[in-house]
């Protein structure tokens, strides 16, 4: 069986045509969508307050993207400048864009405290949370560490 070659050949100027056509398919659509915003994960610290209260103390924090949507985020600090606090909660994210994300969630911190919610302003720089539960209501003011996690 023979295959004739002059037959199964595209014009050069067809090609040409098309990859100049997907080049241009290609720029406009990277130029119409939106960089997606910085990855969060890795340490950040700064401080809690409360607005309750008034008492206020260093926090630090370690981000960790476990899904396109979601965030593990361990916090650990000191409540009376000595006593040790540890604990985690998933952010999810609400909306994002090429600047900042716009995160929430909630976690359950035992009878005496109660539920904590959280909702977070984020940039690749900066992350501010206002907190509530029934018993106190504050924020969180982090700045991304350019160390290595070693609390």
């Amino acid at each position: 069986m023979e295959v004739d070659v002059k037959a199964a050949r595209i014009p050069v100027g067809r090609i040409r045509s098309a990859v100049i056509l997907a080049i241009a398919l290609a720029a406009i659509s990277a130029a119409a969508s939106p960089a997606g915003a910085a990855d969060l994960s890795g340490c950040w610290q700064g401080t809690w307050e409360s607005c309750t209260s008034g008492h206020q103390g260093p926090l630090n924090a370690t981000f960790c993207r476990v899904s396109p949507t979601q965030y593990d985020v361990r916090f650990s600090g000191r409540f009376f400048k000595f006593i040790p606090f540890h604990y985690s909660v998933t952010l999810n994210v609400e909306s994002e864009d090429e600047t900042s994300t716009t995160l929430a969630g909630s976690h359950y911190l035992g009878r005496m405290v109660g539920t904590f919610t959280f909702r977070a302003n984020a940039t690749a720089t900066s992350f501010v949370a206002n907190y509530s539960s029934c018993k106190d209501q504050g924020k969180f003011v982090l700045s991304r560490c350019c160390s290595s996690c070693g609390h």
